[in-house]
């Protein structure tokens, strides 16, 4: 029982923080935060519409004006063929992921055995349940719902 607990906590923490590292986080973090070169005079648009057209990016809606959906669509495109690079320049991060990934999945289902078996009620079960949850988002949830909103973004303003 000891063993499982150290094996769930050492998995829970660590591999979190290593798909934080290896994931790309700090490029997902950076995902529509600067407009391409030119995109504003390209499209006529004034510094405040910037805010406008990175919403609808974000979110994967329809730009509230017609004059901002062009620029949508091109910092939407311009950003998912960045995202589409980024993946090809590191493709061992890919094989890291699925396997950071699994480890999430195994910490979870030992956070499952600790609470048949002990409970569940200790600091140790909820800390392996919270960053193994962390671990999943970050390397599954956010990358696809990024990669969605920005090709909804395409669609609706296209």
């Amino acid at each position: 029982m000891a063993t499982l607990i150290v094996v769930s906590l050492v998995v829970a923490v660590l591999a979190p923080l290593a798909a934080f590292a290896v994931a790309g986080r700090r490029f997902w973090a950076s995902v529509g935060t600067e407009a391409p070169a030119g995109l504003l005079q390209r499209h006529g648009l004034e510094a405040g519409d910037t805010l406008g057209v990175q919403r609808a990016m974000a979110r994967g809606r329809r730009a509230e004006s017609d004059r901002l959906r062009p620029a949508v669509v091109e910092w939407a495109r311009t950003t998912l063929e960045a995202t589409a690079e980024q993946e090809r320049r590191h493709p061992r991060r890919r094989a890291v992921a699925l396997g950071l990934t699994l480890l999430g999945g195994v910490a979870l289902v030992f956070a499952v055995l600790l609470a048949l078996t002990d409970g569940g009620a200790g600091a140790g079960f909820w800390l392996v349940v919270v960053l193994s949850l962390g671990l999943l988002v970050n390397l599954v949830l956010l990358p696809r719902l990024v990669r969605r909103n920005l090709g909804r973004a395409v669609e609706l303003n296209a």
